[in-house]
């Protein structure tokens, strides 16, 4: 059974996917370049995003300043509120993920988060594949949390009173100017750059063909859809920004809170009652529900406010209600200036900004992102539009993705995600698979082999198999050693680390094996010897 669309090649890198163009003259000769000098420009590209990031955070502590020195001390407050929220937060992240290293290295990891040199160090560690393995993640899962931490907490509140202080008191100063570019082209980089790194990952075209692998193989293709991913982006910031100011003009902050948190209450309650309200993370309980309530939120307000494609998937906002949300922010746009254009309750207030250039700038960016989303859709590849209007749950999701499986670590995937979403409805199937196959994996094991998706069966690995799933005492005995119970304990009292590592693959583990030596090892159980390389790990369901 072939599945389609096809994955990317076993063993080649996601990075090495981009074939150079038939076109002549400096196009050929652009890609021919990108094709020859993919690893020096990848690097670059994570080096600016951290430049970019750490600039805008530089700006945004200017323009509070400015604030003060102006006498918009409101501004300055929620400002300061916002750079204080986004350190302070790093702070905690930074401590639950390196929670086992020593006191000075852990010490050292805080001044990198307080110093806001954190997105530098982290591109570095993520170019240099650098993994410590006393931490709770892996270099690049940590790279993703902290940007979309810095995404929520600072670039999008930013944008807003930034824009807000230009419509309000008119400061067009080169400072102000720059620190609200700065804002929305941080979160905006940061939004396709995740989308596409998480995209071009081997590793998840690996587990999850059907979901990722839309990026174009060719330079071009990858260049304009890249591109189209950052206009989508910008635009939408752009939109929410200016439909918060336009709706707080019109009816306060009362209207806003009305209109966006009843958003927010409907999108929760489709979720409750699809019976998809639990997150992918295993978690039990009245702990499940509260982790389930605070990283919904999170992800719906960063797709909301920033159009992160990865966001997408069924875990998460899901396929058709991305594209709702999409098709809601350039509605919300549209009615916030006409009603602003028809409203006379906002008369004898003085605003910096002509009402006619708002409606205008409003409406511009509204068709833009319509624009823009239609041509995305024609510019990826076309089996991966569907992707953008599947109505499946979660659940549904990793039950087609199981049956439909044709590797081994495409299977064991539904391992890591939590058991409500799958137990009930391919529970005993999952259980026959898994004790079918834990004596070969086993045996593979002692022999030093990996199989050949990668698919490392260590001791992180084996704390994925739950005890209701190995019906052998032996075998369950075998694969409960020291190790693996520490694993178990730590996930258990810390659920949100333990379990966002790469799926199947250790995140403390340093081997893999390397594309060639992969052969065509299917669910019959086969295996392959050979040696190992350092893995580029990442973590999403």
């Amino acid at each position: 059974m072939k599945i389609e669309p096809t994955p990317p090649t076993p063993g080649r890198s996601a990075q090495n996917f981009r074939k150079v163009d038939s076109s002549t003259g400096i196009s050929r000769r652009f890609t021919t370049f990108v094709a020859e000098h993919q690893t020096l420009l990848r690097n670059l590209e994570l080096y600016g995003m951290a430049g970019l990031s750490m600039a805008d955070m530089v700006t945004d502590i200017m323009m509070t300043l400015r604030f003060l020195e102006t006498g918009a001390s409101d501004f300055a407050l929620a400002s300061g509120i916002c750079i204080s929220v986004t350190l302070g937060l790093q702070a905690v992240g930074t401590f639950l993920m390196n929670f086992r290293m020593p006191w000075r290295k852990q010490l050292l990891e805080q001044l990198i988060s307080w110093s806001h040199i954190r997105p530098g160090v982290d591109a570095y560690r993520v170019a240099m594949d650098h993994n410590d393995a006393n931490s709770a993640a892996n270099a690049r899962s940590q790279m993703t949390g902290f940007r979309c931490l810095e995404m929520v907490c600072e670039g999008i509140p930013g944008t807003v009173i930034q824009l807000s202080a230009l419509f309000l008191n008119g400061d067009f100063s080169p400072t102000a100017i720059v620190s609200l570019a700065s804002s929305i082209l941080t979160s905006a980089c940061i939004s396709a750059h995740l989308s596409y790194h998480w995209d071009t990952s081997e590793q998840e075209r690996e587990k999850q063909p059907r979901f990722y692998g839309y990026f174009p193989d060719s330079t071009r293709g990858q260049v304009i859809v890249f591109s189209l991913l950052l206009l989508m982006s910008l635009l939408t910031l752009v939109i929410r920004s200016l439909s918060v100011i336009l709706l707080s003009w019109i009816g306060g902050f009362q209207l806003v809170g009305a209109v966006l948190g009843g958003e927010l209450a409907i999108y929760l309650l489709q979720k409750l009652l699809r019976r998809d309200f639990l997150y992918w993370i295993p978690s039990e309980g009245f702990g499940g529900l509260l982790l389930a309530f605070f990283l919904r939120i999170i992800i719906k307000v960063a797709y909301d406010w920033s159009s992160v494609v990865q966001f997408r998937h069924q875990s998460e906002v899901g396929g058709y209600y991305s594209t709702f949300t999409l098709c809601f922010t350039v509605a919300l746009g549209m009615v916030c200036a006409l009603i602003y254009e028809t409203d006379n309750t906002s008369e004898g207030v003085e605003y910096y900004v002509e009402q006619q250039l708002a409606i205008q700038v409003m409406g511009s960016c509204c068709v833009g992102l319509l624009l823009s989303f239609v041509v995305f859709l024609f510019s990826i590849k076309p089996d991966y539009a569907r992707t953008f209007f599947d109505t499946r749950t979660a659940s549904k999701y990793i039950q087609d993705s199981w049956h439909s499986a044709e590797t081994d670590i495409q299977k064991f995937n539904c391992l890591v995600f939590n058991e409500v979403k799958w137990r009930t409805q391919i529970g005993e199937e999952v259980k026959a698979w898994v004790n079918k196959m834990l004596p070969l994996w086993l045996d593979a094991e002692e022999e030093g082999a990996l199989d050949v998706e990668g698919f490392f069966f260590d001791d992180y690995t084996k704390s994925l198999v739950p005890d209701w799933i190995v019906e052998d005492p032996t075998i369950l005995n075998e694969i409960r050693n020291e190790r693996v119970m520490e694993f178990m304990t730590e996930r258990r009292s810390l659920p949100i680390l333990k379990t966002s590592g790469s799926l199947a693959l250790n995140p403390h583990s340093s081997q893999r094996w390397s594309g060639s030596q992969r052969a065509s090892h299917r669910l019959s159980g086969g295996s392959s010897r050979g040696s190992r390389r350092r893995p580029k790990m990442i973590a999403q369901p």
